[in-house]
C-alpha cells in the first residue's frame, strides 16, 4: 500500500492542489454538521468529554481523504466493537462511524469493516490479524481492546507485547492505527488493574505512533455530566454499551477524526510554506447537536 503520509517534495503544484482539495471538503463538512437535526432525530449526546479525546495524529488518514474519493476503515475488537448491548448490528459503533463520517465528509465512499467478536482478548485478535484485517487492504485500523484481559486477570506484560506486536503488523502493511481503551462502567470500575491498563494503553501510543482515542475519559465525563441519566449509557449487565452509547461514542469519535484532518491540513501547509493560510477554520461540531452540559 502506499504511504500517503509522504511528503510531496518538490512537486509543490500537486501538494498544493491537494491540500485545497480537503480545504474544500472540509468547508462543506462543516455546513453539513450545522443544518438543524429534525424532531425525528434521536436525544442529542452529552457534550461534556468531547475535546483532548484523540491523542497522537492520522496524518495518513487525512492524506488519503484528499488525494480519493474511498476510504476503508477496519474496526477490530471485542464485544465493545461487535454490538453487545446494542439491540441490532446497525447500532454499534462501527456502523455508525460509517454514517457519521459519510455526513461529515460528503463525496467520500468511507466504508466501515466491523470484525469484532465478543470475548476475545488481545491474542485472538492477533492470530486473525492477517485473515480479516491486512487482507481487507485498510487505511485505518480501529483497535479495541484490553477489557476482557483485565477482567480475567491477563498479566499486563503479555497483553502488551501482543498489542505492541500487532500495531507493528499494520504499519508495516501501510496502515494506520486507532487505540481504544477501557468502557467506564461498574464492572471495569471494579476490576483490580483499571488504571494499569489505561497507562499501557498511552504508553503503546507513545512509543508506537499510534493514536489513542479515550474512551474511559470520555463516558466519565457523561457520567459526571448527566447524573442518573448516565444509566442510558449501559447495558443492565453494568459491563457492555447501549444503542445511545454506542451512537454517542461514534458521533464523538467522528468528531475526533475530522479534528485530526482539521490539524494535519493545518500542518501540511505550514510545511508547504504557505504560513498566511496555515489556520484552517471550519465548524468542528458534531453532526448531532450536543444536549447542554
Amino acid at each position: 500500500m502506499t504511504d500517503h503520509s509522504s511528503t510531496p517534495g518538490s512537486n509543490l503544484h500537486r501538494y498544493r492542489n491537494w491540500i485545497a482539495h480537503l480545504t474544500a471538503t472540509l468547508a462543506i463538512a462543516g455546513a453539513a454538521a450545522s443544518i438543524p437535526a429534525s424532531a425525528a432525530e434521536p436525544a442529542p449526546c452529552p457534550n461534556a468529554g468531547n475535546s483532548a479525546l484523540l491523542q497522537g495524529e492520522l496524518p495518513r488518514f487525512s492524506a488519503r481523504l484528499s488525494e480519493s474519493r474511498t476510504l476503508k476503515i477496519v474496526a477490530i475488537g471485542s464485544s465493545s466493537t461487535a454490538g453487545a448491548g446494542a439491540t441490532s448490528a446497525s447500532n454499534s459503533y462501527p456502523s455508525q462511524l460509517e454514517s457519521d463520517l459519510s455526513r461529515r465528509f460528503p463525496g467520500h465512499d468511507i466504508d466501515v469493516l466491523n470484525v469484532g467478536v465478543n470475548g476475545q482478548e488481545v491474542p485472538d485478535m492477533l492470530a486473525r490479524l492477517d485473515r480479516d484485517v491486512l487482507e481487507q487492504s485498510p487505511d485505518l485500523v480501529i483497535w479495541q481492546f484490553g477489557s476482557n484481559g483485565l477482567l480475567r486477570g491477563r498479566p499486563l506484560a503479555e497483553m502488551e507485547a501482543a498489542a505492541r506486536t500487532g500495531i507493528e503488523r499494520v504499519k508495516r502493511a501501510g496502515a494506520e492505527v486507532l487505540l481504544i481503551d477501557l468502557q467506564h462502567a461498574p464492572r471495569i470500575d471494579g476490576a483490580p488493574g483499571r488504571d494499569d491498563v489505561l497507562r499501557m494503553m498511552e504508553r503503546l501510543s507513545e512509543s508506537t505512533g499510534a493514536a489513542l482515542f479515550h474512551r474511559y475519559r470520555m463516558m466519565k465525563a457523561w457520567a459526571a455530566s448527566l447524573g442518573a441519566g448516565y444509566a442510558q449509557m449501559l447495558a443492565a449487565d453494568q459491563l457492555h454499551m447501549t444503542d445511545t452509547s454506542y451512537r454517542c461514542m461514534a458521533d464523538t469519535l467522528a468528531a475526533s477524526l475530522q479534528g485530526a484532518v482539521h490539524r494535519g491540513i493545518a500542518a501540511a501547509r505550514r510545511n508547504s510554506g504557505n504560513l498566511a493560510t496555515a489556520a484552517v477554520r471550519f465548524p468542528l461540531q458534531p453532526s448531532r447537536a450536543a444536549s447542554p452540559p
